[in-house]
């Protein structure tokens, strides 16, 4: 059975770390043994991606961060070789070079990425194997060879309204049965996250609706400022209108419970499993509800836009006035997305990409493909040291030195 070393950017609950988990769980069934590490100074207090790990009887281990790419060259290179691993999966183009440098030297093993997000770095390896999750990303690489769309993947068997209650999250929080809830599942980061998230709350606030909830499941660094704001809305309704649960390791009764989801990305992908009418959040405050007419559009950005809009909070008003009014609504755009995800993001198929990825990276890569990326290392290098003169030039020099002087010191193994 091949073995896959697969390297994880952050150990918190995150879409493309539980994407992750859940692709290893799958290949195994494809003959795909996997190995999960990621850095341990990101390993939070409470819920993390070990609760995950351990459901799906996949193999995590947490790795100290090294201080420069030749150290983490040296750790990946040593992890591999006590794993036996024949392949390495890193996620995020930002962080390859350690793999590039250490376990896949010379090409001795073939290394994957994995990019969700929504750019890729140019200095990132072309002649890896380099999966992408969003279309329009995999229309700007079609030059180049190697590149792959395999989307976020959706457990649809797992995350099924038929399958969960969410009966048990409302009692546990104490929400009225009766009321609507309009739920998001998210990081509370300030990148990325947070401006959703804010006008979310403000758009709740707004409305003053007591027959309606606003329930947010997760954390981040921008959780106490949302909880600030969240209390006033309270305190101006004399109700608990908006509730932040904290982090869930298993958030499936929060996306079972709501009447509405808001969300981007994996989260998104997620709410549609659940036939849930769903209101795709952008970044930077920007909402549009998902449907039949702009289902493709939606797809193609992977349910993420990075655009504003001049009055976000009363855009998001308005589209949750539709749809908490409409029961009919609700249900026609439940059930289209509950079928537009499994047909178009479902982990079974999605593994079977994977699968393939990895079946032609194991018969493609060598050292001549590895060779053809050094012209692009040695440009990085350069890059860095017009970027910093003083500080880099030892460290530039080391890394150009490795593969005549220090490949034996990064991994003693013959090279085919």
């Amino acid at each position: 059975m091949p073995r896959v070393l697969v390297q994880l950017n952050s150990l918190a609950l995150g879409g493309t770390q539980i994407n992750a988990v859940d692709f290893a769980a799958a290949v195994a069934a494809h003959g795909y043994e996997s190995v999960l590490v990621g850095p341990a100074d990101t390993l939070p207090r409470g819920p993390s991606l070990f609760d995950i790990a351990k459901e799906r009887a996949v193999k995590l281990e947490t790795l100290d961060r090294p201080r420069s790419t030749v150290a983490g060259a040296i750790a990946m290179a040593r992890l591999a070789k006590e794993r036996h691993a024949d392949l390495v999966h890193v996620y995020g183009s930002w962080t390859s070079r350690p793999a590039w440098w250490g376990p896949c030297l010379f090409g001795r093993r073939p290394l994957v990425l994995t990019v969700y997000e929504m750019a890729v770095d140019p200095m990132t390896p072309r002649h890896t194997e380099l999966i992408v999750g969003t279309k329009y990303l995999e229309e700007e690489f079609a030059w180049r060879a190697g590149t792959t769309l395999i989307s976020p993947p959706v457990d649809t068997s797992r995350d099924d309204p038929r399958a969960v209650s969410g009966d048990s999250f409302i009692n546990r929080l104490g929400l009225n049965p009766g009321n609507l809830r309009v739920v998001m599942v998210t990081r509370l980061d300030e990148d990325m996250k947070a401006a959703a998230v804010q006008a979310a709350i403000q758009a709740v606030g707004a409305n003053a609706n007591p027959g309606v909830d606003l329930v947010i499941v997760g954390t981040g660094d921008a959780e106490s400022r949302l909880r600030a704001l969240a209390g006033k809305v309270n305190a101006d309704q004399r109700r608990r209108a908006v509730v932040l649960t904290g982090p869930l390791a298993d958030p499936r009764c929060a996306y079972a419970a709501a009447d509405v989801l808001v969300g981007m990305g994996g989260s998104a992908a997620r709410s549609l499993a659940f036939g849930k009418p769903l209101i795709v959040a952008g970044e930077a405050g920007w909402f549009r509800m998902f449907t039949p007419d702009n289902s493709a559009e939606h797809f193609r950005n992977s349910f993420w836009s990075p655009e504003s809009m001049p009055d976000a909070v009363g855009e998001l008003r308005k589209i949750l006035h539709l749809l908490l009014t409409d029961a009919r609504l609700r249900e026609v755009l439940g059930r289209y997305g509950r079928d537009f995800a499994v047909g178009n993001f479902g982990l079974p198929a999605m593994a079977l990409h994977l699968v393939d990825t990895y079946d032609r990276a194991l018969r493609s890569t060598g050292v001549q493909s590895w060779a053809r990326d050094l012209p692009l290392e040695i440009e990085h290098l350069r890059r860095r040291l017009r970027r910093n003169p003083g500080s880099a030039t030892h460290r530039g020099a080391v890394q150009v030195s490795l593969p005549a002087a220090g490949a034996a010191n990064l991994e003693t193994e013959k090279t085919s």
